[in-house]
């Protein structure tokens, strides 16, 4: 506690002098106070030394080291890549996304990685909080191309895992084990309490509502996945919808987890690791995750048949049409006097990012630069926030994507536009040698500045780039960021009349919402 300390004003100059001083001696900053933890400006004992001396003296950073993958002995997969930096990205990416989601209870999977990040049968929601903020850490959780769900941990490299050494006569003054409690025990021993739960439902809406009231573009997006693949599992929505909210209870995620998060269907991925010891880490952790539990050996029958087939998406697109009319300005209330406005999304099939169809995933993108160099649009890093105007999104999954542009606009224009940016997509010209130059230079940089620009960003790619399915015989094989550029370099026009006829051989979905009441349907467009 601080002391408070009162000088007289009859005091001497010099006995006021002597007294400040010894007030601001006293003083002491909050990182002094003692809460167990080391201090964020010291090196934790036992903690390895991440650059040798002679190599710091130089100012020489090594090489990133090549990435490794290995499957452990419950079917588990670890992937992981020594790039020397600085901080650490560690995750948990499970094959339990939206596509997984029950039939006729949608949303599941957006609770479920809202859940595995509370209490665990190991530590209270109040010591894994504790552990992340007096560490510096940031954890996230996610859904990532409609099959996976996420758990990240972004920490130092010499706090990310346990120092305890184990040797005798040596005793740590303090061992935490940030990735062991957050991420293992979370995906291994979940408690899903009622409690935990409730306290998400009022998020879960806020959630939904801000994406469509401060993102209506992106809102549009998700909006037209379930137009486009209707009823079908990828066409199950990304959030939870308002009046599935209460049906999503502990015993429905305890079936969902139970059914779906088994060591074969994780991914663990690290990024600034030593592979070996991220190994360990999953190993070591107490509550040791297995097949033969009994939660999931009750439900290892209902899983020997496939949800469905991962290599052939496209049979899932059913294409159509929805509006939904509101008034934008009166349901948002925070901005009364803006102009009314209408905001589309025109979507049509496109191909996934898997292994097996690489080169068309790389003509995709290519394509769809091609695309906006048509409707003249620049190379952004951040393609979800407010716009207006006409802009292209590309929507990769396994084998089949959806490919279509956002159109944001007043409603006296908008039809004009719609029907202007449908015109310019079927117009591409794929064998304008030129254009095709730099499109795929484009295309480069957006992917890039999209998977692999940041240290998070590498992780979620490498968590979500090894085969589905564990049991495979190219299970560890990972498809490098080297592979997806090459394979952009390579990009033929025949490959782009391959996505250019995919798209335009099936109908159109589309999705509106804002002002509608005037918006004629597709026919009417004369598509």
């Amino acid at each position: 506690m601080y002391r408070r300390v009162t000088v007289h004003s009859t005091a001497t100059a010099a006995t006021t002098t002597s007294a400040a001083a010894a007030v601001t001696s006293r003083v002491r900053g909050i990182s002094e106070y003692k809460f167990g933890q080391v201090p964020l400006s010291e090196r934790w004992s036992g903690a390895p030394n991440p650059r040798p001396a002679a190599a710091a003296q130089a100012g020489s950073t090594p090489a990133p080291e090549k990435v490794k993958v290995t499957q452990l002995h419950n079917g588990a997969r670890v992937i992981s890549q020594q790039r020397h930096g600085a901080m650490v990205s560690v995750g948990a990416y499970i094959l339990a996304g939206p596509a997984y989601d029950p039939v006729g209870c949608p949303g599941v999977h957006h609770l479920l990685h809202l859940a595995l990040t509370t209490s665990n049968y190991n530590n209270s929601l109040f010591q894994l909080d504790r552990s992340i903020r007096s560490t510096g850490a940031a954890f996230s959780h996610f859904e990532k191309d409609k099959h996976f769900i996420g758990l990240r941990l972004d920490a130092r490299s010499d706090m990310w895992r346990s120092q305890n050494n184990n040797k005798k006569g040596e005793q740590n003054q303090f061992n935490l084990n940030l990735v062991q409690d957050t991420i293992f025990t979370a995906i291994a021993a979940p408690r899903f309490h009622e409690s935990d739960i409730e306290r998400f439902r009022d998020t879960l809406d806020n959630n939904l509502k801000e994406l469509r009231w401060q993102h209506p573009s992106q809102y549009a997006i998700q909006q037209l996945e379930t137009v486009a693949f209707y009823k079908e599992p990828l066409g199950n929505p990304r959030h939870v919808p308002e009046n599935n909210n209460g049906h999503v209870t502990s015993k429905v995620l305890l079936d969902q987890y139970s059914k779906y998060v088994t060591p074969d269907r994780v991914v663990i991925a690290g990024v600034n690791v030593e592979h070996d010891e991220l190994t360990a880490e999953y190993e070591n952790t107490p509550f040791p995750h297995s097949s033969t539990a009994p939660h999931h050996a009750a439900f290892a029958k209902q899983n020997t048949k496939p949800e469905f087939d991962f290599n052939n998406e496209q049979r899932q697109y059913t294409g159509g049409e929805k509006h939904e009319h509101e008034n934008r300005s009166k349901e948002m209330g925070t901005n009364p006097d803006m102009d009314n406005e209408t905001i589309v999304a025109v979507g049509y099939l496109g191909f996934g990012r898997g292994k097996a169809s690489l080169k068309r995933y790389a003509a995709s993108l290519v394509f769809q630069e091609l695309f906006n160099i048509v409707i003249q649009d620049a190379v952004r890093y951040e393609r979800t926030g407010s716009h207006e105007g006409v802009r292209s999104f590309y929507m990769p999954y396994q084998s089949a994507g959806l490919l279509g542009f956002t159109a944001r606009s007043e409603p006296e224009n908008i039809v004009k536009m719609v029907t202007a940016a449908m015109r310019d997509l079927q117009g591409v010209k794929v064998d304008d040698a030129a254009a095709l130059e730099t499109a795929k230079r484009r295309a480069a940089v957006v992917v890039s500045s999209q998977n692999w620009d940041t240290v998070r960003d590498l992780c979620d790619y490498m968590g979500t780039s090894l085969p589905l399915v564990a049991n495979a015989q190219d299970s560890t094989q990972y498809v490098s960021p080297e592979d997806v550029l090459e394979a952009i370099r390579s990009v033929t026009p025949a490959e782009l009349k391959q996505v250019k006829d995919c798209a335009m051989g099936t109908k159109p979905s589309l999705f509106g919402h804002g002002e509608m009441l005037a918006f004629p349907s597709l026919r009417q467009l004369g598509f």
